[in-house]
């Protein structure tokens, strides 16, 4: 019982570390940073996608008073300004929601006095738009994900405990990535693609390849298993190749 939670936690815990990684090393990773102003702090997040349902809204938090400020954005190569509002600690400004997969370029300028804050300085984030993603289907794909990624790992991990439990983890793992692959993502893809409603899109736009590949080195896996052949030798080399190709998502 004792090495089963080591192995359970051991799974969790890589799992949380590959996450974190995966996402801070993400090119769409937000861009986020704390400066002061008179001894005050002003935070800032500059997101590169937007999920959004109506608009992109953008919030400075800050306690100082009289900070003013502007979101400039461009589109098109024509330069578009909108005012920040001033709002409980701090100022909210928003941009309007376009078509799912466009892009915009834009900054943060903020004044106080007879300072000018450019955020960031002489250059542009890229923005792009994607359709609205209901919590659930967010949520269940989110949970799939990772759940698959979870039990990958600890099936790897059921070496140390001579693999008395192998043969229903990989059941698990191989529901996890059909269910995930097959279903929950194209339905995640054809919201984010802002296609409920509006047409149909073709297979290659809803099926992710990577995780089509995951699925399959899992299924491959399976039968190798349930057959005895090489069982320490493919475990290992699938839960690694799980791990990579995850990072590629």
């Amino acid at each position: 019982m004792k090495n089963q939670i080591i192995l359970w936690l051991s799974s969790i815990i890589i799992v949380f570390l590959i996450g974190y990684v995966k996402n801070v090393t993400s090119k769409d990773y937000p861009i986020t940073g704390t400066f002061g102003i008179e001894g005050k702090k002003v935070s800032y997040k500059l997101d590169k996608l937007s999920f959004d349902k109506t608009s992109y809204k953008n919030i400075i938090i800050s306690d100082i008073e009289g900070v003013e400020g502007k979101l400039v954005w461009i589109k098109n190569q024509v330069q578009y300004e909108t005012e920040f509002q001033k709002i409980e600690r701090g100022l909210s400004g928003e941009i309007p929601k376009f078509e799912p997969g466009q892009q915009i370029k834009y900054k943060i300028i903020l004044t106080h006095l007879d300072k000018i804050f450019e955020i960031p300085k002489k250059d542009f984030v890229t923005l792009t738009f994607w359709g609205y993603i209901p919590s659930p289907v967010n949520i269940i794909n989110f949970i799939l994900l990772y759940g698959g990624l979870l039990m990958s790992i600890r099936c790897g991990l059921e070496l140390f405990n001579n693999n008395k439990n192998l043969k229903k983890y990989i059941v698990i793992v191989c529901a996890l990535f059909i269910l995930l692959t097959i279903l929950i993502h194209p339905l995640y893809k054809t919201y984010k693609l802002g296609a409920i409603n509006n047409y149909i899109p073709n297979l290659i736009e809803l099926l992710q390849s990577l995780l089509l590949v995951i699925m399959f080195l899992w299924i491959i896996c399976a039968v190798l298993i349930f057959n005895k052949k090489y069982i320490n030798i493919v475990i290992i080399f699938i839960s690694l190749a799980t791990v990579l190709l995850f990072f590629f998502l």
